[in-house]
């Protein structure tokens, strides 16, 4: 499983609630250096990558079956992070992200969901606004 952008471990923590992540091979990147040693100390069976998850190849990780992602979305990183992240799918792997549900992303990133056979589900409005954003979201869900 890898978790790019992995801020405070948000994603982290939901995942440690149903499956024991000691049991998984698990790769968190944060770029943020001070959160990715406190993602380290909160989850030791995590391996935490301190670095821009944009610099990150294919070639330094092995392909992955699961990538769970809410990338950031400012200036459409959303949708280059999301790309660049399908790369680094196992064949068969399933990417689930969230996205900002705006022009661009439309644009860009529910044509290649349709390509890929995935899912592409408008969020309600509001949907992140206890963590201070009204942005528009949306879920996508593809395999590679």
């Amino acid at each position: 499983i890898l978790e790019p952008s992995a801020g405070t471990g948000s994603i982290i923590r939901e995942i440690a609630q149903v499956i024991d992540i000691a049991d998984t091979v698990f790769h968190a990147v944060e770029i943020n250096h001070s959160l990715a040693g406190k993602l380290q100390a909160s989850f030791p069976d995590v391996n935490v990558m301190p670095a821009d998850f944009m610099d990150c190849q294919p070639d330094d990780f092995q392909p992955f079956d699961f990538i769970l992602m809410n990338p950031p979305f400012v200036d459409g990183q959303d949708i280059k992070h999301i790309k660049h992240a399908i790369g680094m799918l196992k064949e068969g792997g399933r990417l689930v992200a969230i996205c900002a549900n705006g022009p661009r992303q439309n644009e860009q990133l529910r044509p290649m969901v349709e390509r890929l056979g995935g899912e592409w589900e408008d969020l309600p409005p509001d949907s992140f606004k206890e963590s201070g954003t009204g942005v528009r979201a949306a879920l996508i869900t593809v395999r590679a």
